[in-house]
């Protein structure tokens, strides 16, 4: 199949668009013009238990795709037959209705019904990747009602376009390289799963010591350290909805040994426009009795305030700002407040450089 000068620019123009809500919803737009689609239906989707993570329809009526989409997750993906043919086919990668539903009295499904009326479609196509973590991405291409199946033809085209918005959601969202990181940290999703972890924490969590996964969930060894864990957890993959900043948590260990400290803390967030998993949260394990202390002299050294102190004390500990005023009760503009005064009586200009000046000190 030859490509002609459109099709290419798209292609091009998808890898940037994905960085950007409303260049995003546009893409998909002209996505549905060049494949002859009413609706797209784009969806994370975990096809063996029969979940959505997460689902965005892009439709010409932004008020009946949003009632579709509510509609849809609040049960009616239960009826819908290209659900049911992908648990028994994973590894498929397609799905169309003029292969799995080809009898003529199709049109009275309940569920075919309710997209007629609702969305104005009757057939659709859906490419879909197979599960990693239980998780597959998946788009539909729903041509109008009027114009029946999409033809053959069209399927490559179809398939190519498929291919080029999963890489190009795969590439936006993948999490950071922990391979070299020497500290203790893991990267959750915006639903509190295990993205990725450092190796220094994946052996933490393969001994036990005081942290568990189970399905990508993290525990803590007690019912109640794993609550304020959870807690934490969801203030900080919740920050951009509800202003949650996440907070630290004491993790009880094996043998009576010194407790950990998870520091949780929301990552900056630029994708929630996009229906698949994305960083939205870091997790550092710490010691929660650091050897490093700073004491009167250097606060004398340096003129700090018993605020400052705290503040010197929790970013030594592994706080980020976030964490920090979430662990002293204060708002974050206060947190950079004192933060920014810190940088001033010390003469330092990032955190990284105050940090290591604290460090350094407490060990002298």
């Amino acid at each position: 199949m030859s490509l002609d000068e459109g099709i290419s620019r798209f292609i091009g123009c998808l890898y940037e668009a994905v960085y950007d809500a409303e260049a995003w919803r546009s893409a998909m737009l002209e996505l549905m013009a060049r494949t002859g689609s009413r609706m797209a239906f784009v969806s994370c989707v975990d096809i063996n238990n029969r979940e959505y993570t997460r689902s965005n329809f892009y439709h010409p009526d932004d008020t009946a795709a949003a009632i579709g989409a509510e509609e849809y997750v609040a049960g009616m993906f239960e009826l819908d037959p290209s659900l049911t043919w992908a648990a028994a086919h994973p590894n498929a990668g397609l799905c169309d209705t003029a292969t799995i539903m080809p009898r003529e009295d199709f049109k009275q499904l309940e569920y075919v019904k309710w997209q007629a009326s609702r969305m104005g479609t009757v057939h659709w196509r859906v490419f879909y990747t197979s599960p990693v973590d239980d998780l597959s991405f998946a788009l539909s291409l729903h041509p109008p009602g009027s114009a029946g199946p999409a033809s053959k033809d069209a399927a490559l085209l179809h398939k190519l376009l498929f291919e080029h918005v999963s890489r190009a959601l795969r590439l936006a969202t993948r999490p950071p390289d922990l391979g070299h990181d020497a500290e203790s940290v893991i990267i959750l999703d915006s639903v509190g799963k295990v993205m990725t972890m450092s190796p220094r924490a994946e052996r933490l969590v393969c001994e036990g010591d005081g942290l568990t996964v189970h399905k990508r969930h993290l525990s803590a060894l007690y019912p109640a350290a794993t609550a304020r864990l959870e807690s934490a957890i969801h203030s900080a993959v919740t920050s951009n909805m509800l202003g949650g900043a996440g907070g630290g948590v004491r993790l009880p260990r094996t043998n009576g040994r010194p407790d950990w400290l998870a520091l949780v803390s929301p990552s900056p967030r630029f994708l929630e426009h996009l229906p698949v998993a994305v960083p939205a949260a870091v997790l550092r394990i710490v010691d929660a009795h650091p050897q490093l202390a700073l004491t009167e002299h250097h606060a004398e050294l340096f003129d700090l305030s018993p605020r400052e102190i705290d503040v010197a004390q929790a970013l030594l500990a592994g706080h980020s700002v976030d964490s920090m005023s979430a662990l002293l009760g204060i708002s974050r503009n206060t947190g950079k407040v004192h933060v920014q005064s810190l940088f001033r009586k010390t003469g330092t200009n990032r955190q990284s450089e105050l940090v290591h000046l604290l460090a350094h000190l407490t060990r002298a």
